[in-house]
């Protein structure tokens, strides 16, 4: 056993915060030193978190026409994809995937729309709210919050504070917005909006009362320092759940020739996020079924407490059944409403 990443475990095991050469230090892990990671790891969510597991779907409430330029995505209109576009869904679709999702077994349901925004004129002043969609969604989620049997969460792009609060009034309990990296790299996946605007967002969710999910994806370039600095921000702005994705290679997208990462790298990242935000749960999400194939299980081991299942937004997810079965082998328990 690595004593180094023994008293780095510790720290985060008597919740001390972990330094910048600790990080680095964990991250330079390689060979069966990534072993002791991985098990230390399920230490620090075995005493915060326990044996539970919590698990979420998403519905594609507002898909493609994306004005944004984010290089890993296949909603944008920079890139030619074969994802198709559709306006805001009615109440019965929101209703279906309600239903889907408690049968599942999801402990929530977050509903997600593509754009800089809901609301056009919380960007630049430059785009007319014709349509005025996110009035739309306020008042869908209001008729299906009171039935629903999961709590709803949104990811519908940049929130002002009225934004946020108008949210929290109509049954929203969180906010999805991703960090997605550093500040320093993030200038090189997306021009289109600034890096303050979605630590604006975040903190107006939370002065709304809402909680915070925001997390970053993997696979585009970053360096170890950008994984840091990510991870350190997070812990600065004090969210609840960390969703970390893992490049999905889509043709059409700048990054589809992008290398693929290792699933060894990937658990690494996981234990690692697991090691700076101790007590936080911390989701695996997009990109799973591709970049971590068999070892798909391992991810509560390198310390996840939380996965996303069924379909994401414009690519397929494998049968919620066998996510279940996977989760009751480990022996480990599915959080329930």
């Amino acid at each position: 056993m690595d004593n180094d990443i023994a008293l780095i475990a510790n720290k985060s095991l008597e919740k001390k915060e972990i330094n910048r050469k600790d990080a680095a230090q964990l991250l330079s892990v390689e060979g069966e030193e990534i072993y002791d990671l991985l098990y230390w790891a399920n230490k620090i969510r075995f005493k915060y978190l326990g044996d539970k597991v919590s698990l979420c779907a998403i519905l594609s409430a507002k898909q493609g026409s994306c004005t944004e330029d984010c290089t890993f995505c296949t909603q944008s209109d920079f890139y030619k994809t074969e994802t198709k576009s559709f306006p805001l869904v009615g109440e019965e679709e929101i209703s279906n995937t309600i239903s889907q999702a408690c049968e599942d077994g999801a402990d929530s349901l977050g509903l997600v729309t593509s754009g800089y925004s809901l609301n056009s004129l919380a960007r630049r002043g430059d785009l007319l709210d014709r349509e005025n969609d996110f009035e739309k969604f306020c008042g869908l989620v209001k008729k299906s919050s009171s039935s629903s049997g999961v709590p709803l969460h949104a990811s519908i792009g940049c929130l002002s504070e009225e934004m946020a609060l108008q949210l929290a009034s109509s049954g929203i309990k969180q906010v999805n917005h991703n960090l997605e990296t550093s500040r320093n790299h993030f200038k090189k996946i997306c021009t289109t909006h600034s890096y303050d605007d979605r630590l604006s967002t975040l903190n107006n969710a939370k002065k709304a009362g809402l909680k915070v999910c925001s997390g970053g994806i993997f696979g585009i370039g970053e360096k170890m320092d950008d994984v840091i600095d990510l991870a350190f921000t997070l812990r600065e702005v004090d969210v609840d759940t960390v969703p970390l994705n893992f490049l999905n290679h889509i043709p059409g997208t700048p990054l589809a020739k992008n290398p693929s990462l290792k699933p060894m790298e990937i658990l690494k990242t996981i234990a690692f996020f697991r090691f700076i935000l101790p007590d936080k749960e911390i989701k695996v999400a997009g990109g799973r079924e591709t970049n971590l194939r068999d070892l798909q299980s391992w991810m509560f081991y390198a310390g996840a407490s939380s996965t996303m299942i069924g379909n994401y937004l414009t690519t397929e997810g494998r049968p919620a059944s066998e996510d279940r079965q996977m989760i009751e082998d480990l022996g480990l328990v599915c959080v329930r409403n």
